[in-house]
């Protein structure tokens, strides 16, 4: 068994809605080890995303520790909290509203690198973000795109690049396919599948769709109202939930999706590219 990546013991995370405090996350604590993705799953509401953002450090009122590679993220300093950046990112569920629209692909993957110091000139930017679009399956040719130019399914690889070139280890996927169109949603991934297990990247993967879990998650750990009911090997809890919350979630699974997690993983090959099967698709001139 690799060592955790990431601990999280006993976090908390609390709102201010007028003169009450709302707890939206009670108590959760879990451990994700080097290389392995756990999936956290859970209704609307049920306090998923704030507990993805507690994790990066990117919400207030946040009780209990976060430590990543052995050091307590509260803790650091804002050099600190820089490297731990490079390290941790989040890929969000709406690829289009990630991306600056007035910014082209290779524009907006050059500001990264610019920001982190990645890259000492404006020809290195240029070959390292060739690099990375050819990583997650996309000609580098892309770069002279706008984003509402490309699919969904081409935007969310760009997110990923944007994510991969600092160096990103950990990446946060909060439903990552749920805005992207079915015939593209296997793509993806197997797209993140191939990133697990070529570049070793560990995932906490945000969703509801059981299925999706079924095909990507090594863990589950399932969330209702901030706290979880249930905990486990993926298999195992997507087979045999014991919880009735959770039996509830596996019965509300679309048939679609099942579809989608049959497709994914009956796949001849982990091909990156997509097909050019729609207008939106046709290679860049």
């Amino acid at each position: 068994m690799n060592a955790p990546l990431l601990e999280v013991e006993n976090l908390r995370v609390t709102y201010r809605v007028g003169r009450r405090r709302v707890e939206a996350v009670k108590g959760v604590s879990f451990s994700v080890a080097r290389g392995r993705c756990l999936g956290v799953v859970g209704e609307s509401g049920s306090g998923k995303s704030s507990l993805a953002r507690a994790v990066l450090a990117l919400e207030d009122g946040v009780a209990g520790r976060v430590r990543f590679a052995g050091q307590d993220v509260a803790a650091l300093d804002r050099a600190g909290l820089l490297a731990f950046r490079r390290r941790a990112q989040m890929v969000f569920q709406d690829p289009l509203g990630s991306l600056n629209p007035r910014l082209k692909v290779g524009a907006a993957l050059a500001e990264v690198l610019r920001v982190h110091k990645l890259a000492d000139s404006r020809a290195a930017a240029a070959q390292q973000t060739a690099r990375w679009l050819e990583t997650v399956g996309l000609d580098p040719a892309y770069a002279r795109r706008y984003p509402h130019e490309l699919s969904g399914g081409q935007r969310q690889r760009v997110n990923l690049a944007r994510a991969l070139c600092v160096g990103a280890e950990f990446l946060i996927a909060d439903e990552p396919v749920s805005a992207l169109d079915v015939s593209v949603q296997a793509q993806i991934l197997n797209l993140l599948k191939t990133l697990q297990e070529t570049r070793g990247i560990t995932w906490l993967l945000i969703g509801h769709d059981l299925a999706v879990m079924r095909h990507m998650a090594d863990e589950v750990i399932v969330l209702k109202a901030g706290e979880v009911v249930e905990r486990g090997p993926a298999a195992d809890v997507l087979a045999h939930p014991s919880h009735p919350y959770a039996r509830e979630l596996l019965a509300a699974a679309p048939n679609v999706g099942r579809a989608l997690a049959r497709r994914a993983a009956g796949s001849r090959s982990l091909g990156l590219m997509e097909p050019p099967s729609a207008v939106q698709d046709r290679p860049p001139r």
